[in-house]
Parts: C-alpha cells; sequence; structure tokens
C-alpha cells in the first residue's frame, strides 16, 4: 500500500510534455530533481502554508494481461503521477488529489484514473465515458473488473 495518492494518465504524448499541460491546467509549477525527474506542486488550497503534488514518471507499475483474474485497470495507463501532500494527512491529501483530477477531467485532457494509496480506484475519466466516482474500496484490479471494465475497453481501442 502506498502513502501517496496516484492519478494515471492515457497519453503516447512524451512525458515533458504531459507534466508541462498538467501544470498549466491546475496552476502548479515544473521543476526538475534528481535524474532528472518531473516534478509538479503548489501550494495546497485547504493550506496554502504546505504543497501539494508529485513526481509524474511513465507508469513503472504495469504489467499488462489478457489473462482476465490478472487484469488491473491501472494497466492501461502509460504515465502515473505520485500525489502527496507535505502535511501528511491522508484525508486533506486525497481531498486535495480529488480537486486536481476534477480539474483534469473538466480539461478534457487524457483518459485518467484517481487511485488511492494504489489499492483504491476512486475516480476514472474518459472522454466516452465521462466520469465515475466510484464506491470506497473498489479496487482496481480484476475482483472489481464489472465497476471498470468499461473505462479499460475504451483505453485498449
Amino acid at each position: 500500500m502506498s502513502t501517496l495518492e496516484h492519478i494515471f494518465i492515457h497519453t503516447q504524448d512524451p512525458l515533458g510534455r504531459v507534466a508541462d499541460r498538467i501544470a498549466s491546467t491546475v496552476g502548479m509549477k515544473t521543476s526538475v530533481g534528481p535524474e532528472n525527474a518531473i516534478y509538479l506542486s503548489r501550494p495546497a488550497q485547504c493550506d496554502p502554508s504546505r504543497e501539494v503534488g508529485g513526481e509524474v514518471a511513465l507508469n513503472y507499475l504495469a504489467y499488462p494481461s489478457d489473462v482476465p483474474e490478472e487484469q488491473s485497470l491501472l494497466d492501461a495507463y502509460e504515465i502515473m503521477w505520485d500525489f502527496g501532500y507535505t502535511g501528511r494527512n491522508r484525508d486533506i491529501q486525497l481531498t486535495e488529489a480529488r480537486k486536481v483530477f476534477e480539474q483534469l477531467s473538466a480539461a478534457r485532457l487524457w483518459p485518467a484514473a484517481l487511485v488511492g494509496g494504489l489499492d483504491s480506484l476512486v475516480a476514472a475519466w474518459d472522454p466516452n465515458l465521462g466520469l465515475t466516482w466510484f464506491p470506497p474500496g473498489t479496487s482496481p484490479d480484476a475482483v472489481d473488473s464489472p465497476a471498470w471494465q468499461g473505462y479499460l475497453a475504451h483505453l485498449k481501442a
């Protein structure tokens, strides 16, 4: 289980371009860290003395499988944005991540999914299916595939 929230993005665009578009869409600044890692950050809306954001990277967790019992919605996304809050409060962190996800969905840039701690699918957006907020505890893995199968089908189309 991760202590971060994660926003997964489906696009073939170069990583730097994706980070720049996210930054301009949600009002974040871009910075480059060690090994050319790309980070986005901005003051938290709930407490401007704290920051939200994190690293935007290729989805190194993806392990696509055609075996239904091994499928995960997350395998269909090329980009993964680790999203944290410097105040170290998970409830505030998730609230901030939800706000950013709503902004990204409204901008209609790319299909995306918001996942809490890598084990709870919070929301997904696709231009054809719209935005879905999933019930708490919905897994992005095969056990709950009926809930998100439509999103996976559109990502693979």
